[in-house]
């Protein structure tokens, strides 16, 4: 069985609050389990209360774990100085970047940790490793199939497609669509470019995927680097996938916002099969045997106050 479980969902800033508290508020970390086998993806605020559940688990025993950073932007990093387990000699973190990331990755963690910003320094996270790259854009990181796709976003970003014997899902944490570029990039057009991407997440049975903003939202963001809805949608029934998460939610985006976002987004997929729901911090979503586990159902405002 392969298990994805959502730790942080927000883009750009936490935002806790009752108006957040059905969805989250902490910023991009996921945990991936498959038998013993942990995988961490990204290491925003959502990795604070991961590591505390983890030392709560394991108690004496060793924590041996991967963590897999899809690049620098301060949501994805910034909750890994409150990663306690990364205090402890006896636990074996790897940290892992794309090809080409490593150098990027080590000097971003530094700075964050410079006594200038924080009291506690990177060395003393005795815990982890050095930042690794994975070797290529296809490797094997114990029973994980990774495969690795840059995305359109400021600065770049690495999206990852992950493969057990269980199951297979995709996150593309931070992309705004390739065919919303005006020129080229890295030579290719923006339609060989969407092309690849949709080949690159086609058939797995979790894509998660930012789509921060609405359709209205969207053209006065266009460049920010982030996902609108109908293109979401559109990318994942292409892709023949089984189930879309919309991910990194815009700290401005309640929970019903956020609601009527998944409503927007069922109704664009129509009757493709797609099924559609928005990631919610603490759900896990277990693949394998072809069963999915089910997110919660969205919950209308009328339900919540009981009138009617």
């Amino acid at each position: 069985m392969l298990s994805v479980s959502f730790r942080g969902v927000r883009g750009s800033t936490p935002s806790p609050g009752p108006s957040t508290a059905r969805y989250g508020g902490n910023t991009s970390c996921v945990e991936v389990r498959s038998g013993d086998e942990i995988l961490i993806l990204d290491a925003g605020t959502g990795i604070r209360p991961l590591g505390s559940d983890l030392l709560a688990e394991f108690g004496e025993r060793p924590i041996k774990a991967t963590l897999l950073i899809s690049h620098t932007h301060w949501d994805h990093i910034q909750g890994l100085p409150f990663f306690a387990p990364a205090y402890f000699a006896k636990n074996q973190i790897r940290v892992m970047a794309a090809k080409g990331n490593a150098v990027t990755v080590m000097r971003s963690l530094q700075n964050q940790m410079n006594p200038m910003n924080f009291p506690v320094g990177l060395e003393q996270m005795v815990g982890l490793t050095h930042v690794e790259e994975l070797p290529s854009d296809s490797e094997m990181l114990g029973v994980f199939s990774v495969r690795v796709a840059h995305l359109n976003h400021p600065g770049g970003c690495a999206g990852f497609r992950i493969e057990t014997d269980g199951g297979s899902f995709a996150y593309l944490p931070d992309h705004e669509p390739f065919d919303h570029a005006d020129v080229p990039l890295d030579g290719k057009s923006p339609q060989a470019r969407t092309d690849a991407l949709v080949e690159f997440v086609r058939g797995v049975d979790l894509l998660i995927l930012d789509t921060q903003y609405t359709e209205a939202e969207f053209p006065s963001r266009r460049g920010w680097g982030h996902g609108r809805l109908s293109d979401s949608v559109a990318m994942a029934v292409k892709a023949g996938v089984g189930r879309l998460a919309l991910f990194h939610h815009d700290p401005a985006h309640d929970d019903d916002q956020l609601d009527a976002m998944v409503k927007r987004a069922r109704e664009v997929a129509g009757v493709s099969g797609l099924t559609v729901n928005a990631a919610t911090e603490n759900e896990t979503v277990t693949l394998g045997h072809g069963a999915v586990t089910a997110f919660p159902p969205v919950v209308s405002p009328l339900a919540k106050t009981g009138t009617g």
